[in-house]
């Protein structure tokens, strides 16, 4: 198995709980993370949520998509500011991290830190899927929790 970390943060003019709420509640995840295309909550041990996702990964260009089925556990820790999430993928995937959330004042600073591990062969593939997902995530994030509203 290969191990890589890698972490992005934004700052979003949001109230700190608003965003925490936003990353507490797995329907949210819609919309957020451009590769989900469906969300099933399911039962999850005491403090946790957890669900079920199905999410389309292009390979080779757009020409072909693989439908990959996801298990992903939440635990919200709000006195941390801390959402945690472990994910299982098909073929030995695994990615565990955490948003941590700080309050600046007019915003709130987001920063998602990601351990993958997954088989050697995957590497490379996984981890600029899974750069290129956390990215649109909290750019989407941003966007969602800035728009007016209304």
């Amino acid at each position: 198995m290969a191990s890589s970390r890698f972490e992005r943060d934004v700052a979003i003019a949001a109230p700190l709980d608003r965003v925490f709420a936003e990353l507490s509640e797995p329907a949210r995840f819609l919309g957020l993370q451009p590769l989900l295309t469906e969300i099933r909550e399911i039962e999850a041990p005491p403090g946790a949520r957890a669900f079920e996702a199905i999410e389309r990964v292009a390979l080779l260009g757009s020409s072909f998509a693989v439908r990959n089925r996801l298990v992903v556990e939440l635990v919200p820790m709000p006195a941390q500011q801390l959402v945690t999430f472990a994910t299982r993928a098909p073929l030995g995937i695994r990615l565990r991290g955490a948003f941590s959330l700080q309050d600046e004042g007019a915003a709130t600073r987001v920063r998602e830190s990601v351990l993958l591990r997954c088989p050697l062969v995957l590497r490379r593939l996984v981890l600029r899927e899974a750069i290129h997902a956390q990215e649109a995530l909290l750019a989407n994030l941003k966007e969602r929790l800035e728009a007016p509203l209304g």
